[in-house]
């Protein structure tokens, strides 16, 4: 059995809208990401069995899995460069909650077509590979994008190109710490796409440019202080605020806790704050636990950066 696991991410960084994401390591060591197991057989056709705390929240209908869908463009992109591939039992260990903010149907895809690249002696090299992702992301999202699968497959900070398969490796400095809390709701992609407005005016444009320009220039640099003073979002926060009850209360809360940035992951309706010491972290995620969850299925996690991205387990 070959068994792959692609961490969560964290889209945007604030800064950074559909440009920059961050895969996701929980400091207690756990799993926080979707596995994809390819299990013994030759049936006739791709089987796909779910397991996991998630499972319930995705389609019964598996021709409407992404995971199936994944498959069967792999298999025909990998005959197309020559490979001989025939349909296998794949299991899928459902980790991450749907419509979260933490890049779950990025980390279905990249678990499965990691999995099925391995298993099928790598016919597809990393560009094809991350095309093909990223193709599969923008099939339900609506747009091609690789802000989450890119750290999700190859870890760390990346910052992407909007509409290709091109991506750079930024760095995020290693003594921070990331809380992420998903309150235990769902908000779709989609649906928080359309509250953002068609278009900018200049001034706004130029302002963000200004401050994405300035964030890299300070990690490239080790600033980190200055760095996380750019962590501001004036593209899509101003707009989806109104979406995640309590989001202003948090980051007002966390600001004041000593969190070097609170922001919204993805498109919400998770949030995060950047910590540079270990019991601000502690202590921000104490109260996310007491405030931000809506009920009994949301969680609080302390992260580092997953420098691995997907990997076998």
């Amino acid at each position: 059995m070959l068994t792959v696991y692609a961490p969560a991410s964290s889209g945007n960084v604030s800064v950074g809208f559909d440009a920059l994401g961050l895969a996701l390591a929980p400091v207690d060591g756990s799993l926080l990401g979707d596995c994809v197991s390819i299990m013994p057989g030759r049936p006739d056709d791709w089987v796909l069995c779910i397991d996991g705390p998630f499972e319930h929240a995705l389609p019964t209908d598996q021709e409407q899995n992404i995971v199936i869908t994944s498959c069967r463009r792999f298999e025909k992109a990998a005959r197309a460069a020559g490979a001989d591939v025939h349909p296998l039992n794949i299991t899928l260990d459902k980790r991450l909650p749907v419509g979260s903010g933490l890049g779950s149907s990025a980390s279905s895809i990249v678990a499965t077509l990691v999995a099925l690249n391995r298993y099928f002696n790598r016919p597809l090299d990393r560009p094809a590979l991350l095309q093909l992702m990223a193709e599969m992301e923008g099939s339900i999202s609506g747009e091609i994008h690789l802000d989450n699968i890119a750290p999700c497959l190859l870890g760390g900070l990346r910052l992407c190109m909007p509409g290709s398969a091109r991506q750079y490796g930024l760095p995020w400095p290693g003594h921070w710490q990331t809380v992420v809390a998903w309150p235990g709701t769902r908000l779709e992609t989609r649906p928080a796409r359309e509250v953002l407005p068609a278009s900018y005016d200049r001034k706004t444009v130029v302002a963000h440019g200004a401050q994405f320009a300035r964030f890299v220039h300070h990690l490239h640099q080790g600033e980190t202080v200055a760095a996380a003073g750019c962590m501001s979002d004036m593209l899509a926060e101003p707009y989806r605020m109104s979406l995640l009850p309590g989001f202003e209360e948090a980051r007002d809360a966390l600001g004041g806790m000593g969190a070097l940035a609170t922001g919204i992951s993805g498109s919400g309706p998770t949030i995060f704050c950047v910590a540079d010491d270990s019991r601000v972290a502690e202590s921000a995620a104490q109260w996310l636990r007491q405030h931000y969850l809506q009920n009994d299925k949301g969680f609080v996690h302390i992260c580092r950066a997953d420098l691995a991205g997907a990997r076998e387990v």
